[in-house]
């Protein structure tokens, strides 16, 4: 190998050790703070200030010197700049440096009932707050030979408590047929029911 062809490998793999340093910090940027995370919440030069706390079932956390202020459904960027405005507007401090960091991920589940290989809970990664329904059906084994996959229903949950429901053609998307606007995303607390086909 030519030292020129080495440095141009070498160089490659460098950037492409960048890339998934970028990738992997654009996916904590992108995240949005789930109920039962736990964060550490932190001002700059204030280590007394320094605390771990989980975000309640409202989707609240407790902030030192604040109280309680609703992060749920924020980016870790967007709620560091929600406490330091709180700060800033009950005149705690002039221009503080808050940092907002996950210390855990809560555990976050789908239901996958009917004609797939597993029926049961289906984990979403730690970091993710969504999963596509193809991967969901994909992780319970696929579906069965006797599974009507283009009337795969997933009911959720709203706030008050009300379902909703939505029957979706997934063996079109499995199959490549479904465009990008197509994929259905699942949420934590979804329940996917594959119906049996009828012969």
């Amino acid at each position: 190998m030519t030292i020129f062809r080495f440095v141009l490998c070498l160089g490659t793999l460098i950037s492409a050790g960048f890339a998934a340093v970028e990738n992997a910090a654009g996916e904590t940027s992108r995240y949005r703070l789930f109920t039962r995370d736990l964060v550490r919440i932190a001002v700059q030069g204030e280590p007394d200030l320094t605390v771990d706390r989980r975000i309640d079932g409202l989707g609240e956390v407790n902030v030192p010197l604040i109280g309680l202020i609703k992060v749920v459904t924020l980016t870790p960027g967007e709620a560091q700049a929600l406490i330091a405005k709180r700060y800033v507007d009950e005149h705690i401090f002039i221009r503080p440096e808050v940092v907002v960091t996950i210390v855990e991920y809560s555990p976050k589940e789908i239901m996958v009932l009917g004609q797939v290989g597993k029926q049961g809970k289906q984990a979403l990664p730690p970091e993710a707050a969504v999963m596509s329904i193809v991967e969901a059906i994909t992780s319970a084994g696929g579906f069965t030979r006797i599974a009507k996959g283009d009337a795969v229903r997933v009911t959720r949950k709203d706030e008050q408590g009300n379902e909703q429901s939505v029957v979706l053609n997934v063996e079109k998307l499995i199959d490549g047929r479904g465009g990008a606007t197509d994929v259905y995303m699942l949420q934590p607390g979804d329940v996917v029911f594959v119906p049996e086909r009828v012969f």
